[in-house]
């Protein structure tokens, strides 16, 4: 209830905020009026990139916000984790809020998820054909952050350059149980992970333009999983993480955004179960399209793997390799 407590806190917290920031608008809001002489004008209002879980980008810019979304991602090899063979698709709904206090900015996001498990074997054995599918209900890993920005150059390029950190908290901790044909029962939990994210974050905006760019590490801190009620080694992985998004908002109410994230591998695992997990290197890309209506704000927006790697990199992560997300936002 303690993270319930704390994001529902961010409403009386952000109105006070937007009026605490009046002399020092948000990043994106932050540029001069658009003027009727040539050349490029600033945009008022500059559309964030909807981040998709996961990872999203941690943006610069914007104010407080308060937000709710639905995503579903699909994974369609299980066998990252080598115990299992199958796919797994999940419905994830998430109340998430972010608190501008001048240039520092914070970020909650408290997700429930729908999980479906589509198995084909456990163990070189198939489950019975009542246990093939499973499904579960569970609170989804907790992802908090912030970053604090610093103004470099304005009028007619924006520039903001900060740092940022994201966390996610492993709170998904299901246990699946499952009946094998030979009527033994068979029993695991998927290893979860500790999420560590700093990055560099640079903001840079002329017109209706502007380009967000994140470089950090990632850092995947191990929670031993559990194999057959046996404890299961789980080894720890690091990544270096990219994103640019590029957006552009043709006129006042419509946003449209694409990203390209890259996940690196910088670490090498020499458990011998987990040797796949090595050299790993995804690539995504996020389009997405934002709408907004008053102090309102509609977004979608879609991720789509490219290479085989981000199976895997999904698998881990448990956001799939392919996902849709839809977000209603109100911007204070």
């Amino acid at each position: 209830m303690r993270p319930l407590c704390l994001l529902a806190g961010l409403l009386p917290l952000a109105g006070a905020a937007h009026a605490f920031a009046q002399e020092d608008e948000p990043v994106a809001e932050a540029l001069p009026a658009a003027k009727p002489a040539p050349g490029p004008a600033p945009a008022a209002k500059l559309p964030i990139p909807p981040g998709v879980d996961y990872p999203p980008v941690q943006a610069l810019g914007g104010g407080s916000t308060l937000y709710l979304d639905f995503t579903y991602a699909r994974s369609d090899d299980l066998s990252t984790f080598y115990w299992v063979k199958g796919q797994a698709a999940g419905y994830r709904v998430a109340l998430g809020g972010s608190l501008r206090l001048r240039g520092l900015q914070l970020n909650l996001e408290l997700p429930v998820q729908l999980t479906q498990l589509f198995i084909d074997s456990l163990g070189n054995q198939p489950p019975r054909a009542a246990d093939r599918e499973k499904s579960s209900f569970s609170l989804a890993d907790v992802v908090a952050g912030g970053s604090y920005a610093w103004k470099l150059a304005r009028d007619p390029v924006a520039v903001f350059v900060g740092l940022g950190m994201r966390v996610r908290l492993p709170t998904h901790t299901m246990q699946y149980r499952f009946t094998l044909v030979d009527g033994s029962p068979y029993s695991f939990g998927f290893p979860y992970y500790f999420h560590l994210a700093p990055a560099a974050l640079v903001f840079a905006s002329w017109g209706p333009l502007s380009l967000t760019v994140n470089q950090g590490l990632l850092a995947m801190l191990a929670k031993n999983a559990t194999l057959l009620n046996m404890p299961l080694n789980i080894p720890n992985i690091f990544f270096w993480e990219s994103h640019y998004a590029l957006a552009l908002r043709p006129v006042h109410w419509l946003g449209l955004s694409l990203e390209l994230i890259n996940c690196i591998q910088l670490s090498h695992i020499y458990d011998q179960n987990f040797q796949h997990l090595n050299h790993l290197k995804a690539f995504y890309l996020d389009p997405g399209v934002s709408f907004d209506i008053g102090s309102y704000r509609i977004s979608l927006a879609g991720r789509i793997g490219l290479g085989k790697d981000t199976e895997k990199f999904g698998v881990i992560t448990f956001s799939g390799s392919q996902a849709v997300v839809a977000r209603l936002s109100y911007l204070f």
